[in-house]
């Protein structure tokens, strides 16, 4: 039986941070533990990062995905490049001799798994994070041609997945009749043994903390109005980067609070485990938000979060068991979660703990071998383990 070699399509992935690179990542990390063979194409942005590199053992491809949209430069840019770039990315599976191709969000990503899965005859999983929503430009809302490439994949995909229940029947929906056997739903993960012996962040108060992208979907505005009207005493630092934080500053310089709310900015994988260590509890205040791993990460340290009941939030983070779930931008109800938690310390080690017990159900290894049983049906539909120009050939030539 042909070794497994799984190409993983990502929509983005290291340096940056963010759910779908974690997923990535992790996921990768598995299929190495468990002797099969990985490798992450990724689009290639900023322009100076390197074109191949490793992380964690697993061979990394940043290419310059193009795509036909957007400004008159992007559409003659495309044509004069993008059958070059289908050569570099058909170099690089013929390289590694894949034998499956898997997308992780889609966005200019899927258009070249679905151009060498035509070309080659590989078998296709797609898994979806929510994309749809949570673009923060907004793509699928004006693209139709990236609409046009997910309707084609969803058609085309050999087994569909989703980060959540809610995501999964959005994407049946947008499609327009249900996927059947060839869709399930994967919840995203967390690493219990990242932050087992966790040190605490140091900080002069006490405080609560929320983690994200400062992009409008995730809510950081109603939080710091429901923290200003809460009048706690601790303090709220906020994790992440993002076009937001211009606007954000502006309303916390407003609301008075700068010597309570803090923007610290992107933290790196030890920084942030410091912080979920040492918060009083986690607060996420998305207006959409397909699952949320920071929620799980937050309770793999035995934190109470207090969460919004949006798409595939309620899936995690279960109402007065580990967690608070509040109406959807209701700032009102989050002001009243967060004083309620942060005045009653019984709760939150009563929730903090049945969440960290509840997270052993999402342990990366458990997600992967998810993933693998899908892969393991693939493989049998189509009756051979990618036995076929690209797993025979290991001519090609990575044109990089």
């Amino acid at each position: 039986m042909q070794r497994q070699v799984i190409a993983i399509f990502a929509s983005a992935f290291y340096p940056h941070i963010g759910g779908v690179e974690e997923v990535v990542r992790q996921v990768g990390k598995e299929y190495l533990r468990r002797g099969m063979g990985v490798v992450v194409i990724t689009n290639r942005w900023p322009r100076a990062l390197p074109v191949h590199g490793e992380l964690d053992g697993i061979p990394v491809y940043r290419i310059a995905l193009r795509t036909p949209e957007r400004s008159v430069k992007a559409r003659v840019s495309y044509a004069l490049t993008h059958l070059l770039i289908q050569r570099q990315v058909l170099g690089v599976l013929r390289k590694h001799r894949c034998n499956l191709l898997h997308v992780h969000c889609v966005s200019s990503n899927g258009y070249y798994a679905l151009l060498a899965k035509n070309a080659l005859g590989l078998p296709l999983v797609v898994t979806t994070h929510g994309e749809r929503t949570m673009d923060a430009t907004q793509i699928y809302q004006h693209s139709p041609f990236l609409n046009k490439v997910l309707r084609e994949l969803i058609t085309v995909a050999d087994h569909i997945t989703a980060c959540s229940r809610q995501t999964l029947d959005d994407l049946q929906q947008y499609w327009g009749r249900p996927f059947g056997t060839r869709g399930s739903v994967v919840y995203s993960g967390v690493a219990p043994g990242d932050f087992s012996d966790a040190s605490p962040y140091k900080c002069e108060r006490p405080y609560i903390l929320a983690m994200g992208r400062l992009v409008r979907q995730k809510g950081f505005d109603l939080l710091i109005e429901a923290f200003a009207k809460a009048g706690l005493d601790v303090d709220l630092l906020i994790g992440g980067e993002g076009p937001e934080r211009n606007s954000l500053e502006n309303m916390i310089r407003e609301l008075e609070l700068t010597n309570r709310v803090r923007l610290i900015g992107r933290a790196d994988r030890s920084h942030a485990v410091a912080l979920f260590a040492g918060c009083r509890f986690f607060v996420m205040a998305s207006r959409q938000e397909p699952m949320g791993i920071v929620n799980l990460e937050a309770m793999a340290v035995g934190k109470a979060v207090v969460a919004p009941r949006v798409d595939g939030v309620p899936e995690i983070v279960l109402h007065e068991e580990t967690g608070l779930l509040v109406p959807c931008g209701n700032v009102d109800a989050f002001t009243s979660a967060l004083v309620r938690l942060n005045s009653d310390s019984e709760l939150r080690e009563r929730l903090g703990a049945a969440g960290k017990l509840r997270v052993k159900n999402f342990d990366w290894s458990e997600i992967a071998e998810q993933y693998l049983d899908i892969y393991e049906r693939v493989f049998e539909k189509n009756g051979r383990y990618g036995e076929n120009e690209c797993a025979g050939n290991s001519r090609g030539t990575v044109l990089l």
